[in-house]
């Protein structure tokens, strides 16, 4: 499988700082609808004075998830951005 193909059991997993949940929601809907892959989980948490977001999706190549990511950590707002890319079943 190159890193071009999604794998169907792997998860990719955005984790994210925003300074308020609007901006987050707003990373968030940005991200969806720019996306082909499937929304797995999403959580709010507040950490603090900032937010911490977690955004899991499935189904998306490494290479795609990677260009996600990039567009993410390039939103107003967002602070800081972490990628896990997750393999096995759930």
């Amino acid at each position: 499988m190159s890193l071009a193909e999604p794998a169907p059991e792997a998860l990719q997993v955005f984790v994210f700082a925003t300074p308020h949940p609007h901006a987050a929601l707003a990373a968030i809907d940005d991200a969806l609808g720019r996306t082909t892959g499937e929304l797995a989980a999403l959580r709010l948490k507040p950490v603090g004075r900032i937010v911490e977001a977690t955004l899991t999706l499935r189904g998306l190549s490494a290479a795609a998830a990677q260009s996600l990511a990039d567009r993410l950590a390039g939103h107003v707002g967002v602070q800081s951005l972490r990628l896990e890319h997750l393999r096995g079943r759930s």
